[in-house]
């Protein structure tokens, strides 16, 4: 699996898109890199594109990835997954359902930017973020 992610700390906004097949060891990985980096402080809006990623994941999977973002992920942010395929959809789906009590993680999803943008209540048009979407500074 391959992360590409860029911090936009103008927009509060943490962008992180997910190719290939999805790892849970690879994306606890990155979390905790990405928590540790001073432009966290600065992060409350988080837009993840899962489009061009495969999840394959049972039901013992999410627990851990709830546990992942429950003890690593503590500071209030709102997550919009950017989703196109019906596994994806529904895996995010249960997920956002595991959060529904947890009231320092919004987690949304959608299928298209626009979508997204209204969402996380970006001052952004779909033009500009599809261009960051593409253009992502870092991988890991």
């Amino acid at each position: 699996m391959i992360i590409k992610y860029q911090s936009f700390i103008n927009l509060n906004l943490l962008i992180v898109k997910y190719e290939g097949v999805f790892c849970i060891d690879k994306y606890k990985a990155q979390v905790i890199d990405m928590v540790q980096k001073p432009e966290w402080e600065f992060i409350d809006k988080v837009l993840v594109d899962l489009r061009f990623c495969k999840i394959d994941l049972q039901m013992e999977d999410l627990s851990k990835l709830v546990e992942i973002k429950q003890q690593i992920i503590k500071k209030k942010h709102k997550s919009v997954q950017l989703v196109d395929e019906p596994m994806n959809t529904a895996f995010v789906h249960i997920l956002q359902t595991e959060f529904k009590t947890n009231k320092s993680i919004d987690i949304d999803y959608c299928c298209t930017v626009k979508r997204a943008i209204e969402i996380l209540e970006l001052k952004s048009n779909t033009t500009e973020i599809n261009n960051m979407l593409n253009n992502l500074e870092n991988t890991f």
